[in-house]
């Protein structure tokens, strides 16, 4: 390679400054966002969605919906959306359902149980003294060791 190849390729190679950005900076807007606030669709308007073309049809209308000489005009989310589903039949999984509702209405919570069993706890409060102080005195040598090493 030639000085003044390197040179060209160099100059292609500048730094992005503040006063030196590209011609398209920053990230591509959502076509989904656009289309939700200029028409206003609301939480409601997806859950009517939801229930129509899911839970109301069949898996034959389903297919209909999907096949070639109709995919061009069904919305490409309906389109994305039964063929999800549709796979999920034919694999007998959920997980794509289990993606979508996730997506629509959040996953749910999940409790931890990451105590003792309640059995365990004794009922009697004079013994429930007595097993807090007998934990505090555990906790105490436990800390008074660490603080050794």
């Amino acid at each position: 390679m030639t000085e003044q190849q390197k040179a060209a390729l160099d100059a292609g190679r500048q730094k992005f400054s503040s006063t030196r950005q590209p011609k398209k900076n920053g990230r591509k807007k959502s076509n989904l966002k656009g289309f939700i606030k200029q028409y206003s669709v609301s939480k409601s308007d997806v859950d009517s969605i939801f229930q129509n073309l899911i839970f109301n049809s069949s898996v034959d209308e389903l297919k209909e919906l999907v096949k070639p000489a109709n995919k061009g005009k069904q919305p490409v989310i309906v389109v994305l959306l039964v063929s999800a589903f549709l796979e999920d039949i034919k694999n007998g999984t959920l997980h794509e359902v289990n993606t979508v509702l996730d997506r629509i209405y959040g996953k749910a919570t999940q409790q931890l149980d990451i105590g003792e069993e309640k059995n365990d706890i004794p009922e009697d409060p004079d013994e429930r003294r007595a097993l807090a102080e007998q934990i505090k005195k555990e906790i105490g040598a436990w800390r008074g060791a660490d603080e050794r090493e």
